[in-house]
């Protein structure tokens, strides 16, 4: 109910209660005469009439006072219509952080209610951890899991699932070191063949102009900035991070083993051990060679001064995922700052 229909209920009922009051008193019939005496329906009429005027509000008319004014709302002299106060939206700060702990714990095992190996239902948040048996189990799996995707990011790269612009999860895989190497001399022979060799699902380049343009991508920004500038450090990265967080998995299942046997403990476990897996891979990203080191960093030549390193990541939608640095982020505003900032110090530091 608004302000406004509060006060003409309030308004309407004390009118009607003394509007009776007056029409019925014997004193009041007698101490008028029958042409002074104002029938009941015009006298109600004649005070609703003032209903919605603010002045006829702070003035009540002659025919009735009121029976409490410590009880009478006076009408604002604006109102403030309710435009869903209590309803965050989607750009609110803590859903862009939800938004950015899912992506966070879809990128390595370890999440308690997150299953990367599923193909459906990744995300299961009803999922049973009363058993002690699933509790640690699930945790010794996400250790061993971490310690596969160690090796897979040594050769070709570890599987990961991603929400892409849809809104859809899906599956995708991060270029290992072996990988890296791999994609250097495809970019360096695609380069120096001035295109007459293209990796698979690229498109070979048509005329004089645009072959000799084929070559310095390929070797500069592909092959050199792309492979080895930014694709080797990043694949050590994500070998480290793959080794650290099967050590963090290992050690939670000691706490889910031992107060992880009341309800109490195990939310305590789960959101302690699932916030220091989101911050660590905060860390591993921020640090030089990491993904969001990669982002922050990035230039756009294309987009004048909103593509200079820093100001491109900033000025990147959230929905872009047909780069490599942003394929499996949602960038929102959220993400962008909590990069952006570690980013403006010197690593020495």
């Amino acid at each position: 109910m608004t302000i406004g229909s509060a006060n003409n209920s309030q308004i309407i009922t004390e009118t009607f209660i003394k509007g009776m009051a007056k029409n019925t008193n014997p004193s009041f019939m007698a101490l008028n005469s029958k042409p002074a005496k104002l029938p009941f329906g015009r006298v109600l009429n004649k005070e609703l009439g003032g209903a919605n005027n603010l002045h006829a509000l702070r003035h009540p008319a002659s025919h009735f006072m009121p029976l409490n004014n410590s009880k009478i709302s006076q009408y604002p002299d604006k109102l403030f219509v309710n435009n869903g106060v209590n309803k965050p939206s989607k750009s609110s700060l803590i859903e862009q952080y939800k938004t950015y702990k899912e992506d966070q714990l879809m990128s390595n095992p370890g999440g308690d209610n997150f299953f990367l190996s599923k193909t459906g239902k990744v995300i299961d948040n009803n999922y049973d951890h009363s058993r002690i048996t699933k509790r640690v189990g699930k945790d010794l799996s996400d250790a061993g899991s971490n310690l596969l995707n160690a090796v897979k990011d040594l050769g070709i790269g570890a599987k990961i699932k991603y929400v892409d612009k849809h809104g859809n999860i899906q599956e995708g895989r991060k270029v290992g070191f072996v990988g890296t190497v791999a994609n250097f001399f495809k970019d360096t022979v695609s380069g120096l063949s001035f295109g007459l060799y293209s990796p698979e699902g690229e498109i070979k380049p048509q005329g004089g102009v645009a072959r000799v343009k084929h070559l310095f991508k390929k070797i500069f920004k592909d092959a050199l900035v792309g492979d080895i500038v930014k694709g080797v450090p990043r694949s050590a990265v994500h070998i480290g991070e793959d080794i650290m967080f099967a050590g963090l998995n290992a050690i939670e299942a000691v706490p889910d083993a031992t107060i992880g046997n009341f309800k109490a403990g195990r939310k305590l476990t789960t959101s302690v051990f699932d916030n220091t897996q989101v911050a660590m891979d905060f860390v591993t990203d921020a640090i030089p060679g990491g993904d969001a080191s990669m982002r922050t960093r990035s230039f756009n030549l294309a987009k004048g001064l909103k593509g200079l390193p820093i100001i491109n990541n900033l000025t990147t939608p959230a929905e872009k995922q047909d780069d490599d640095d942003w394929q499996y982020v949602r960038n929102t505003n959220f993400r962008k700052v909590l990069e952006t900032i570690p980013s403006l110090v010197p690593f020495k530091i």
